[in-house]
């Protein structure tokens, strides 16, 4: 039993040992390969890289990124403020210049319209009434002077005779007589034609006056009233912003100025009252005075009838100065006519004046009418349409805020890219240099224009007008493109280069395969050879003139020819970071 233990624990020992000695054959083997390996390794020889001299094109431009913008475009705004009724384009649509954009609601302006309207045509049938009363007024001046003048010259003749009678004491003559009558007959004609203007007067001139005034004092208290109702709307208006300061002086001058017409439209009404009552008292007299003159005359005419006594002939002589001292007070007070002839007239400019000035405020309403329809400018695309139907807008003349726009319109058919170029390349671009510009939405495509302005002010300014030391300084540039294109649209993003300087196939190399500033500088020349079936190649150093210089390439005038290597120089610049891709800040080693 333990002789067969012990045989199993020398069996086990002896595989295991030829186990140990199996594997460890192969791993001595691998090494020894590697040493061999390792020892006759020679790593590839590195070709250095160069660049072959070339003809091609360098050019010296100013690059940068702007938007494209129309060169013209306007916010379109309404002159009358309202509720938009119809809106009659789209964003997207054309238009041409003239066309209907959007109406307002026009109820408000047609109610004032028509209200001036009436007040106008209100206004012209006083002036017309005015100007008749004138015209009576003066006509019947003119013929009183007339008559009384006339029968104060007959008056006088018969005075004048009345003394040679007395005088002469001759007896009444049948030419007395007949001169007693005609003395009668013209004191009744005057008579009559006083009644009749005084019956004219009372019944048809001096009611007519005072109905057209208190007409027009009736219209300016209403005006007074909607001028008050206007200023109440246009203060609560401004509370709310929706109107300017202005607005609501302007309302509150048209109160005070109405308030002043009722003030002299009621003065007007008094005074032409006054006037009628002074008339009809004066032509109550002068009536009163032709009537006793007609029976002095009737006396007298049956006097110089039935008596020749001296005592006759002095009666009629008394009665011939009286009627002379008459006539004289008659044409006085006709002459005093003239006074109330001025009020007329007065009253005729008064009248004209409230004619042109409601057919100012006709006119300025029509206007206003008329805005309430929107038309196009000039003729383009509706870019942007910012309100709906149904939406209130603010005028752009008269409220607080300048008006809210509708449409913005613009002329697709010249485009401009607007950038904001470094002071430092401010000073290499001129107007009228070429320009490509390339844009996302034609890819490949590059279009042509020029620069069109170049600003003499940055915008990198701060609210007092002082650049900001901590903005970089940059200014406004404006290319135009030559030709417009459906594919580029206002907003978007272009790449532009503005060309300073170009040449076309010259011989040039890479910037960064030459050394030094200046015209001469210096290029390596790699030379590649061949020695003993093995390349090599050899650098030597050249010294060349240089001429335009571009961003990547620069012009050779003299030293290289096409088709010569050069070896480009090592990097001379600013170390470079490097990716720490642990989390890290950058590793600069």
């Amino acid at each position: 039993m333990l002789s067969s233990k012990r045989n199993e624990r020398d069996h086990t020992r002896v595989m295991n040992k030829k186990i140990i000695l199996g594997c460890s054959i192969p791993l001595v083997l691998a090494i020894g390969i590697g040493v061999v390996v390792a020892r006759n390794f020679k790593p590839p020889v590195k070709e250095e890289r160069f660049e072959t001299v070339q003809n091609g094109d360098v050019e010296v431009k100013v690059v940068e990124t702007g938007t494209v913008e129309p060169l013209r475009k306007v916010e379109v705004k309404s002159k009358v403020g309202g509720k938009i009724s119809k809106m009659m384009v789209e964003a997207g649509s054309i238009v041409s210049q003239g066309q209907t954009l959007a109406t307002i609601d026009p109820q408000e302006i047609n109610s004032q319209v028509d209200a001036i309207k009436a007040q106008l045509a209100a206004s012209q049938a006083r002036l017309s009434a005015a100007r008749k009363n004138a015209l009576f007024a003066q006509s019947s001046t003119s013929t009183g002077i007339s008559q009384f003048e006339q029968g104060l010259q007959s008056s006088k003749y018969r005075l004048e005779q009345a003394k040679r009678e007395a005088s002469s004491q001759t007896k009444v003559t049948k030419q007395s007589i007949v001169a007693a009558q005609a003395a009668v007959n013209s004191s009744a004609a005057q008579l009559k034609a006083q009644q009749d203007n005084f019956n004219l007067m009372v019944k048809s001139s001096h009611p007519q006056a005072v109905v057209n005034a208190k007409s027009a004092y009736d219209q300016a208290v209403s005006q007074e009233a909607n001028s008050k109702r206007n200023l109440v709307r246009q203060e609560e208006l401004l509370r709310k912003g929706f109107v300017s300061q202005q607005a609501v002086d302007s309302a509150r001058t048209d109160y005070e100025v109405a308030g002043a017409r009722t003030s002299e439209a009621k003065e007007r009404v008094n005074r032409i009252e006054q006037t009628n009552q002074i008339e009809e008292e004066n032509m109550q007299s002068q009536i009163a005075s032709a009537a006793s003159n007609l029976e002095q005359q009737k006396a007298a005419s049956e006097q110089a009838k039935a008596s020749n006594a001296p005592y006759a002939r002095g009666q009629e002589l008394l009665s011939a100065q009286s009627a002379v001292r008459q006539a004289e007070s008659q044409l006085v007070q006709a002459k005093a006519g003239r006074i109330t002839n001025a009020t007329r007239m007065d009253d005729v400019a008064a009248s004209e004046a409230d004619v042109r000035q409601l057919e100012n405020q006709l006119k300025e309403r029509v206007v206003q009418q008329n805005d309430t329809t929107l038309h196009a400018s000039m003729s383009g695309m509706i870019t942007k349409r910012y309100v709906e139907p149904g939406e209130l807008v603010t005028s752009a003349i008269g409220s607080f805020s300048q008006g809210n726009a509708l449409f913005q319109l613009a002329d697709l058919t010249v485009l401009l890219v607007k950038i904001n170029v470094n002071e430092v390349d401010v000073p290499k671009i001129r107007v009228g240099m070429l320009t490509e510009v390339t844009v996302d939405a034609a890819k490949g495509e590059r279009f042509v224009g020029k620069v069109r302005k170049v600003s003499p002010s940055s915008d990198s300014t701060t609210a007092t007008g002082v650049a900001s030391t901590q903005a970089v300084i940059r200014y406004p540039v404006e290319i135009q493109l030559d030709k417009s294109d459906n594919r580029i649209k206002p907003g978007m993003s272009a790449h532009c280069s503005i060309i300073n300087a170009r040449k076309t196939n010259i011989v040039r190399v890479p910037i960064n395969c030459i050394q030094g500033s200046g015209e001469s500088v210096t290029v390596q020349i790699v030379a590649v050879g061949e020695k003993n079936g093995v390349k090599s190649q050899s650098v030597v150093v050249r010294t060349v003139k240089l001429g335009l210089r571009g961003d990547d390439f620069v012009e050779v005038i003299d030293g290289l020819k096409a088709g010569e290597k050069i070896r480009p120089y090592p990097y001379s610049g600013p170390k470079r970071e490097k990716l720490n891709f642990d989390g890290g800040p950058p590793d600069n080693g």
